[in-house]
């Protein structure tokens, strides 16, 4: 399906100037269309919307209200994204985009447009098609958690750990992710966990910022408050003001096997010593969101020997066990077995509430557990 989009301005010079963004921002990108508007706008089309100066919206409103917005969708181009536009949260348009744009803000958008008018369409085939096109959403969101199930129980081989992970997709949008990298010199290892909310932060985008900042912290060495803040930056202009993200970022040295972390939100990290039991791993602050400023969190860590034994939950995982202390309190049972049954355990109690076994938990579950191999760690020392 070719994409129709058109760029509504007051004036000529404005059309022309966000004309030429979003062609950069789209260059090379096929099967779409992008042209001013000139006359009376089609149905199937996005059609963009100059709100970046004063009183620009103003100037626009009677054409905006005259408008018919059924099979087409309007996209706010503004330059200020500090507050939230009057317009979007009275429906006068769908979305917002902020300049300057980020290619991969602009092409989610898109499809997620697309997706819309795609919808639109079908649903004039017939009146009682609203029911159905709503379970074809929920199967598009299922479809997303489903997706996401594929990510593997366990990680290729990692040089003194035994890594094994579990993930459960949930239901609600957003979700979880998590993810390991080497630095290029193999010295160091970073860990990230995340769990962002649904209200507006796609998971898809999450996921390729994730990548994106946890590659360049391993191989660039930046520390761990570093990372975060240029995670944070990223992320600042997609949340909604109900938005929030938790986050784990860990970077463990190969030379003394420490590993120096910060946790915001609601994800929880356990650590046991060789032969002892599980303690929590202390927190450093709230989930990441636009009503909290990041501040300068310090960073803490702690020093990995032989056969010690690292968890790192989700709040899925956690809200099932029964909380931070019952979590604790599991994983103390499992604690001289292998890292499998304390992961299938965490998985039982999830399906056990379940009438279906073919059902979903209410939100994604991701469980990891790290054991020190003793052998190479003492050869590291």
């Amino acid at each position: 399906m070719q994409l129709q989009l058109s760029v509504l301005a007051q004036d000529l010079a404005r059309e022309s100037f966000w004309l030429g963004e979003l062609r950069s921002a789209l260059q090379g990108v096929h099967d779409v269309e992008l042209s001013a508007v000139t006359s009376g706008i089609e149905p199937g089309r996005v059609v963009f919307v100059d709100g970046s100066t004063e009183g620009a919206l103003e100037l626009l409103k009677p054409r905006l209200q005259a408008l018919d917005r059924k099979g087409r969708a309007l996209c706010l181009l503004v330059r200020d994204a500090r507050d939230v536009p009057q317009s979007l949260l009275d429906g006068q348009v769908d979305d917002v985009l902020v300049h300057p744009f980020r290619r991969v803000e602009v092409l989610s958008k898109l499809f997620l447009f697309q997706r819309i008018l795609q919808w639109d369409e079908l649903a004039q085939v017939s009146e009682g098609f609203g029911e159905v096109l709503k379970r074809l959403h929920e199967d598009l969101e299922l479809a997303i958690r489903l997706q996401k199930a594929r990510a593997p129980v366990r990680f290729p081989e990692v040089k003194g750990l035994k890594v094994a992970s579990r993930y459960l997709a949930g239901l609600k949008p957003g979700g979880d992710h998590f993810d390991l990298a080497d630095s290029r010199d193999g010295s160091q290892l970073s860990f990230l966990l995340s769990d962002s909310s649904s209200h507006g932060l796609a998971s898809a985008v999450l996921s390729a910022l994730m990548n994106v900042a946890l590659k360049l912290s391993a191989d660039e060495a930046r520390s761990t408050r570093e990372t975060v803040r240029k995670i944070y930056n990223e992320v600042l202009a997609a949340l909604s003001d109900r938005d929030h993200l938790s986050l784990f970022y860990g970077v463990l040295s190969r030379k003394d096997y420490r590993l120096r972390y910060l946790n915001l939100g609601h994800s929880r990290a356990f650590h046991a010593p060789a032969g002892k039991l599980f303690q929590e791993l202390p927190a450093q602050g709230p989930a990441i969101s636009r009503s909290r400023m990041l501040g300068e969190p310090l960073e803490a860590e702690v020093q990995l020997e032989p056969k010690d034994r690292l968890v790192l939950l989700s709040d899925g995982f956690l809200n099932v066990a029964g909380g931070v202390d019952a979590a604790r309190k599991l994983l103390d049972e499992f604690r001289d077995r292998e890292p499998q049954d304390a992961l299938n355990e965490l998985a039982f109690r999830v399906k056990s509430r379940f009438k279906d076994p073919d059902d979903l938990p209410e939100q994604d579950c991701t469980a990891i557990i790290t054991d020190v191999d003793g052998k190479i760690l003492r050869l590291a020392r």
